[in-house]
């Protein structure tokens, strides 16, 4: 079978048209079981929080700073499997960690233990979504990554949906831990399914760079302005978006009075739809127009997030619930949305071989620094309470949400800059 073709590419041994499609579609189910797996403990913040005794801040370092460094670190060195071939191998090796330690989730008795499971599971989720890029990468021309990788992200808002609606509901009728069970179990279920479709490996690409002589180590990309600079502009949307995921449903519990299946059902609804709407649009503009000019790999992200940053301000001040889960939800766009678009642009500044470290290391400082956001709302959040009560935890995010999405914009545009002469595929 032949890989989809590419200029400067020698694949014999690649899959083919139709099935690289399918393991598309299969890696978006991982996908969403990976992120649904993450966002549980967001989802479920209110009733963990009073049931462990924990404080904001303590909710923040378990979902948001401890988990992603250990998330980060990880990632590279599993990513060096990868780059391998190993994609289908790894990919369901990391889906059996992680579903497991979200079951033992479910027995916790302290923030402790709690910790220790999301150690675990972050453990299982750093090496997944590297080998997903690389699988694309190695699978599809330059020209036509944008929309699968649009697809694979499109993980985030069906996982936002399915941990708000599914975990919400199953929490509120069953309890929190019944949920942290039911949803580890599902994805220890879906092994067997990435091992038939992904296959276990495929062989090494060669490729022939006929433009530039590419680095001869893995760190040399650091050394690329445009790469350094999409990495900063993606760290400042995790920032907000980390916020986002870790604090938005109990905002919308303590400040706006919605019960958790409430929240689990309008957010959840609103997040999803405006999400997939949001990577669809993104991913098939981003393909036409970087076909004309990769830089628009940049531009649209810069362009998207500045049209969503009024919703992004005024989801934290208006009164009404309604409008607070819509500008929420519309907000949420960005920390989706972009990721399609920054991931091609990266995989185009390095040759075939480090395409998923590539990845790896862009997830490793956007989950370091993104870490950050729900540790200072955190902690912000508690200073203010005294003062603010309920409303201490809005006052944070907007205070962390747009200031992120500014300094996101201005990453963009300079990564552009450079951008064209460092390519190499």
């Amino acid at each position: 079978m032949s890989a989809p073709s590419s200029a400067g590419v020698t694949d014999p041994a690649g899959h083919s048209a139709r099935r690289a499609w399918a393991a598309v579609s299969v890696l978006a189910v991982v996908g969403t079981l990976n992120y649904a797996d993450r966002f549980l403990p967001a989802v479920l913040a209110e009733p963990i929080r009073e049931d462990l005794a924990l404080s904001d801040t303590a909710i923040g370092v378990i979902n948001g700073f401890g988990f992603l460094v250990v998330y980060a670190l990880i990632g590279i060195p599993i990513a060096r499997v990868s780059d391998r071939g190993a994609y289908g191998l790894v990919i369901s090796g990391c889906l059996t960690l992680w579903g497991a330690m979200t079951m033992f989730g479910g027995a916790v008795q302290s923030g402790f233990q709690l910790a220790l499971t999301r150690i675990g599971v972050a453990i299982g989720e750093a090496g997944s979504t590297p080998a997903a890029h690389a699988y694309v990468a190695r699978n599809f021309a330059p020209g036509r990554r944008a929309a699968p990788l649009a697809v694979i992200t499109m993980a985030i808002p069906l996982a936002s949906a399915a941990s708000l609606i599914g975990g919400g509901l199953l929490a509120q009728a069953l309890g929190w831990r019944t949920a942290f069970v039911v949803m580890g179990a599902l994805s220890i279920a879906f092994v067997p399914i990435v091992l038939a479709v992904v296959g276990r490996r495929q062989s090494p690409v060669t490729e022939v760079v006929v433009a530039q002589p590419v680095p001869v180590s893995w760190w040399a990309i650091l050394r690329k302005p445009s790469y350094l600079t999409i990495v900063a502009g993606a760290a400042a949307v995790s920032v907000a978006g980390y916020a986002l995921t870790t604090f938005a449903p109990a905002f919308l519990m303590r400040a706006r009075g919605l019960t958790l299946g409430e929240v689990g059902l309008q957010y959840g609804i609103a997040s999803g739809v405006t999400g997939i709407v949001g990577l669809i649009v993104v991913g098939r503009v981003a393909d036409r127009l970087s076909s004309i000019d990769p830089r628009w790999l940049l531009w649209l992200v810069a362009a998207m997030i500045a049209a969503l940053i009024p919703f992004s301000t005024l989801a934290f001040l208006v009164g009404s619930s309604t409008l607070a889960v819509c500008f929420i939800s519309l907000s949420y766009v960005v920390g989706t949305a972009y990721m399609a678009p920054s991931i091609a642009a990266i995989q185009r500044l390095v040759p075939a071989e480090q395409r998923a470290t590539a990845s790896a290391i862009f997830l490793f400082f956007s989950a370091i620094l993104g870490s950050v956001g729900p540790f200072v709302a955190g902690l912000i959040s508690d200073a203010l309470k005294a003062d603010l009560g309920a409303m201490s935890l809005g006052r944070a995010l907007l205070y962390v949400v747009p200031v992120m999405h500014l300094t996101a914009i201005a990453c963009y545009l300079l990564a552009s800059r450079r951008y064209l002469r460092e390519i190499v595929d």
